[in-house]
């Protein structure tokens, strides 16, 4: 095998050199064409002297190419083409097949698909000498830019293909032969050579399968003699140390079997040899047969096996984590040592954080949103108030504008501000319900009246369809609250001359209050995050409209309260349907 492995590592880069020697023979000689080309064209700082205009014009250049100076360039053959563009007219005049294939539209996409052609329209000229690939033909290709005009050449590398073909077949045959030749060698040396190495293997895994009674014919006193009478005495002594690590193994079984953490122990060679009960469960599967490799990959986890075992800062002194499903999994690994500090195995241990890792997220969205949305106002009553601070605003009816921006914004805070107050003393469980036997139709009657003016004045009609006619057990300031939220933002994501209707029906548990509008909808998407703190669909909207996103996150939080429940169902453009659904009666509420 590693004669043939030499003969690959010499063969193979004398191919490759070859065949970019061969490309970059190929590309010197379109250069050099080209450059010789325009010398016969003789065309000196910007102007040809078959032209008599102070700009060259393309078609008679092209002609002269087509009828006089192809050959020049070495432009002959169906693999060599030469195009001519005024940058004036983007007039195009070509002998690409391409061009003459194609409809104008297309092959102008291709032009401008090549950098060297772009740079040189540019008059920034480049050239690159790599091959570029468009429609699946390869090609070189070289631009020139003289005066209104750009030149572009393309050396398609059919014309030499055959050739690297030839070369690539030779280089295939000789790397055939190579390898053969190896094997035989190969072959005949094992013979002669590693037929006593093989034997004295063969006896060895026998033994390390634990048929210790096995032992080899010493055959001399040479290296292989030697090395037999080693593992003969090897055979004996791991019998004896076979038996004190088997009691050995069975201490730590039963520590690692009792233990809250998931323990997965590997060899040296990161194979596998225990697993604790309690990894099987956090992995969420039976057993693991597969290797540390394996696992890594399967798992993802952000290491390999070369960091763990050399103890990288990359494993010392961060954590792996890995999700799970819905777990979240922390990673470590600890190298097993032998006495003289020497790796023997490779322990990871995993441990279950889903829950510290969800609320150490929470905590840091949480605290980014709310630093954000107090930030905007901030930032907008510093300015205006710096701005009055300087002078620099003497007109009375700008100095209100911006006195009213201000106050408009202390609002904003205030409302954020009180919002998180109600949700905080909700989390502590500190929400106070004044609950009490209450009319449904009514508070829906009334509420509607609170938010009249607001829809007149977006020209909405508002509408009424009330079948409860009865009491349910809630806190009516707190129900309300969650009702004007949710009537307000029907009428703020309507557009004018919208409709927004009000339900209200019941069964034998639960009084039910719909909001169905024809506003602008909430996307599929954003529908499972829609009661989160702080998250709005439109912020720049929801901004501008004067929301926190903290209002569906607080009538959320009130209806789970009266152990009720709030559902959203939205269409994007066509509408949103919300709702409330309230117990009846006391007997639903668990009270403390």
């Amino acid at each position: 095998m590693f004669i043939c492995f030499i003969a690959i590592c010499l063969v193979v880069p004398i191919g490759l050199f070859l065949n970019i020697s061969i490309e970059n023979f190929h590309y010197n000689q379109f250069v050099r064409n080209i450059e010789k080309g325009f010398d016969v064209l003789a065309i000196e700082e910007g102007k040809l002297n078959t032209s008599e205009d102070d700009n060259l014009d393309a078609l008679v250049i092209y002609q002269h190419m087509r009828d006089i100076y192809s050959p020049s360039f070495g432009m002959y053959g169906n693999n060599r083409s030469y195009t001519i563009i005024d940058r004036r007219t983007n007039q195009i005049y070509s002998s690409d097949s391409s061009f003459l294939t194609k409809d104008e539209k297309t092959f102008t996409t291709e032009l401008f698909s090549s950098i060297n052609f772009v740079s040189s329209m540019a008059d920034s000229e480049i050239n690159n000498s790599d091959l570029v690939t468009i429609n699946g033909r390869t090609f070189y290709d070289y631009a020139v830019t003289k005066d209104n005009l750009v030149f572009y050449f393309r050396y398609y590398k059919e014309d030499w293909q055959e050739m690297v073909s030839q070369f690539n077949n030779s280089i295939i045959t000789s790397l055939l032969i190579s390898l053969m030749i190896s094997f035989i060698i190969g072959f005949l040396l094992s013979k002669t050579i590693t037929k006593p190495i093989n034997n004295i293997t063969e006896k060895a895994q026998n033994i390390a399968e634990g048929e210790f009674g096995q032992l080899l014919e010493k055959a001399g006193n040479d290296e292989i003699g030697q090395l037999t009478s080693s593992i003969n005495e090897m055979s004996l002594s791991l019998k004896n140390m076979l038996e004190e690590i088997s009691n050995e193994k069975s201490k730590v079984d039963a520590i690692v079997n009792n233990m809250i953490d998931g323990i997965v122990a590997f060899d040296i060679n990161g194979n596998i040899t225990q697993a604790n009960p309690v990894s099987l469960s956090l992995l969420g599967r039976n057993d693991i047969k597969e290797n540390l490799e394996q696992i890594i990959h399967e798992y993802k986890i952000n290491t390999t096996v070369s960091d763990v075992l050399n103890r990288t800062d990359h494993v010392n002194n961060s954590f792996l984590l890995v999700n799970i499903k819905d777990s979240i999994l922390q990673v470590g690994f600890a190298i097993l040592k032998d006495t003289n500090h020497h790796p023997e195995g490779i322990i990871m241990i995993l441990r279950d954080i889903t829950k510290q890792q969800k609320l150490d997220e929470m905590r840091e969205e949480f605290v980014a949103n709310v630093s954000h949305e107090l930030k905007t106002p901030l930032t907008s009553i510093k300015s205006y108030t710096e701005t009055l601070l300087s002078d620099m605003v003497d007109d009375k009816a700008t100095q209100k504008q911006f006195l009213e921006v201000i106050n408009s914004e202390t609002d904003r805070m205030y409302r954020i501000v009180k919002d998180l107050l109600q949700l905080s003393a909700m989390d502590l469980n500190q929400l106070y319900l004044n609950k009490h036997m209450h009319n449904v139709d009514e508070l829906v009657l009334k509420t509607i009246e609170k938010v009249t003016v607001e829809a007149k004045a977006k020209k909405h009609i508002l509408c009424t369809e009330l079948s409860y006619e009865d009491n349910a057990f809630f806190d009516y300031d707190k129900i309300q609250q969650v009702l004007i939220n949710i009537l307000t933002n029907a009428i703020k994501y309507t557009d004018e001359g919208g409709s927004i209707t009000v339900k209200t029906i019941r069964n034998n548990e639960f009084a039910y209050i719909s909001v169905i509008d024809n506003g602008t909808g909430i996307p599929e998407k954003d529908l499972p995050r829609i009661f989160e703190r702080f998250y709005t669909v439109d912020k720049a909207r929801s901004r501008k409209l004067g929301g926190t996103g903290l209002g569906l996150a607080i009538a959320k939080e009130i209806m789970l309260a009266h152990n009720g429940n709030i559902i959203i169902e939205s269409m994007k453009d066509v509408g949103t349907t919300v709702t409330m659904i309230i117990p009846i009666n006391r007997e639903n509420f668990n009270e403390e």
